[in-house]
């Protein structure tokens, strides 16, 4: 499917009002809702969404010659909030039709990892065999790079450092369906403990029959599983949390019983295309059903006002794959990755050398950071095995060392899970310029070192709020920083990602002066990746990352 191309909107994201401009952050009149798009021809396949002023949302389907009316009508109606497509998205994975020796390299490298354009059999397992999912084609002629030790996401310290964790996690993987009955995924579920498998009836009340492990809302069922169109998401769920030390397959990257995965199945058919209104559904789904980390290894080209909606009005921290194009995000976005969202982390495609995927998106705004991607190996259906190379796979490395640093950190938000993982990001030169934290994934040093901003979400830690505002035509940053002990002692900001330790030395940063209601307006910065830190007389402190 051609994906539309359109314009990057960031904080203020400009839609139509019926013959009238508005932005979709301010509350529409009273008599008219707000329409995404006049053009019927954006309406692919005649289907409108309708979101409602109560939350709720619909699908509607109309011919071509009904849908101007339709669209004119739906302007009118008081009961509206937004009309738009049905966008539709696809997943973010390159498939691999080569099979090579199977080193999970993204979890310990030591750098024998090696492609050949002949390729090397997989010895270990027989059921090895490469993956059709996705759009794109990775030649192993064009990956005969060598791996390059110590590029990993530390894996074997973080075990060590982790145990088995405190806090009990849910990750929504809102992906393909996936093969709950393969062998390797075994107590990697989630489970509705409300609910009676098999037994045709809504036992807990939620709307939904017999959804055990999550739902698929590509079909409407509790069928999670619907063959090889499930490879994706398959992938996915190993990555994260297939079974160690169980003597066959991968290991997935989370450790103990703390966390769980929930499987809910938005995208579906030969290309692993899903539509906007099943995802929206699966976010909510997730909140409802408690949820706090969700992977969304998909993008389009199109900016979605009601999917952002939807991931900026949640509590839960998102992780979306930054895309295959091989371009810069912060010129040609990939949503929902380009979001510029503080309760999401944007992820591009490390190779086992150190470098970016020649086919991974970048952005030294709008992407975050880099993790694993590259021939990475993990189930697929029919309890199998396939290396798999994509932002697809990237993603959920990101999502597993959420979860764990979630988990470690019993005392943490969800918003500190987000400020250690960048801040605690390995730098390489490699990546310089072309994401945000200029580095990758590292878990150990996360759980080594996240103890100082996990303590930011504590009753004694000050509380800081960054936004950019607009005043007299000028734009400015607004911070806004309180203490409940009233000991506040600095505040400062710098471009780039600076951590906690390097805010603690006086001289590091630009000192922010505070007006008498703890308030203050820094001239616009320019547009980047910028870290503000508070610390109080205590040494309490809080570090955000923004990007503006």
């Amino acid at each position: 499917m051609k994906k539309r191309l359109l314009a990057l909107v960031m904080s203020f994201a400009l839609l139509f009002c019926w013959g009238t401009q508005a932005a979709f952050a301010a509350e529409p009149a009273a008599a008219c809702c707000t329409v995404a798009s006049c053009d019927p021809a954006d309406y692919e396949n005649g289907e409108v969404l309708v979101l409602y002023r109560d939350g709720t949302c619909a699908v509607e389907t109309y011919g071509e010659e009904e849908l101007s009316a339709a669209l004119e009508a739906f302007a009118a109606r008081d009961d509206i909030l937004l009309v738009q497509p049905n966008y539709s998205y696809e997943n973010d994975a390159i498939s691999v039709n080569d099979t090579y020796a199977g080193l999970q390299w993204a979890l310990s490298n030591d750098g024998s990892f090696t492609l050949s354009a002949s390729g090397i059999p997989y010895t270990a397992s027989p059921e090895l065999s490469a993956s059709g999912v996705g759009s794109f084609a990775l030649s192993a002629a064009g990956a005969s790079s060598s791996a390059v030790a110590g590029i990993d996401v530390g894996a074997e310290e973080a075990w060590s450092l982790f145990g088995e964790g405190k806090r009990d996690v849910v990750i929504a993987l809102i992906d393909t369906g996936a093969d709950v009955s393969h062998a390797d995924l075994s107590g990697s579920l989630w489970v509705n403990a409300d609910e009676i498998p098999g037994n045709g009836i809504d036992d807990d009340g939620n709307g939904y029959i017999d959804d055990v492990n999550g739902w698929n809302f590509y079909h409407g069922s509790s069928v999670l599983y619907t063959g090889t169109e499930d490879n994706h998401g398959t992938h996915g769920l190993g990555a994260i949390a297939a079974s160690a030390n169980n003597g066959v397959g991968v290991a997935g990257l989370v450790r103990g019983s703390h966390i769980k995965v929930m499987v809910l199945k938005v995208l579906g058919g030969e290309k692993g295309t899903g539509a906007t209104s099943s995802v929206i559904e699966a976010i909510r789904y997730a909140q409802a059903n408690g949820a706090s980390i969700c992977n969304l290894s998909f993008g389009g080209s199109q900016h979605d006002p009601a999917l952002y909606a939807a991931m900026a009005a949640s509590p839960m921290l998102f992780v979306a794959a930054a895309g295959n194009e091989g371009t810069n995000n912060d010129v040609l976005p990939s949503y929902p990755a380009s979001y510029n969202l503080t309760n999401l982390i944007s992820v591009a495609n490390l190779s086992f050398d150190g470098t970016l995927h020649a086919t991974s998106n970048t952005g030294p705004v709008s992407v975050d950071l880099a993790a694993p991607g590259t021939y990475i190996l993990s189930t697929i259906t029919g309890s199998r095995y396939a290396y798999m190379t994509g932002t697809s796979m990237a993603a959920p490395m990101v999502t597993a060392a959420a979860a764990m640093v979630y988990s470690y950190f019993d005392a943490a938000s969800l918003s500190a899970v987000r400020q250690i993982l960048l801040s605690t990001a390995e730098p390489l030169d490699s990546l310089k310029g072309l994401t945000a934290t200029g580095g990758m994934l590292d878990l150990a040093a996360a759980l080594r070192e996240g103890g100082a901003l996990a303590g930011s979400s504590g009753s004694s830690a000050p509380q800081l709020t960054v936004q950019p505002v607009t005043s007299g035509g000028v734009s400015y940053v607004k911070v806004q920083a309180s203490d409940p002990n009233g000991d506040l002692v600095r505040v400062a900001y710098s471009a780039g990602t600076l951590s906690l330790t390097e805010f603690r030395d006086a001289s590091a940063g630009t000192a922010v002066t505070l007006a008498a209601d703890g308030t203050a307006l820094i001239p616009w910065p320019g547009a980047g990746a910028y870290s503000f830190c508070v610390l109080d007389a205590a040494g309490n402190a809080t570090v955000v990352y923004v990007k503006l």
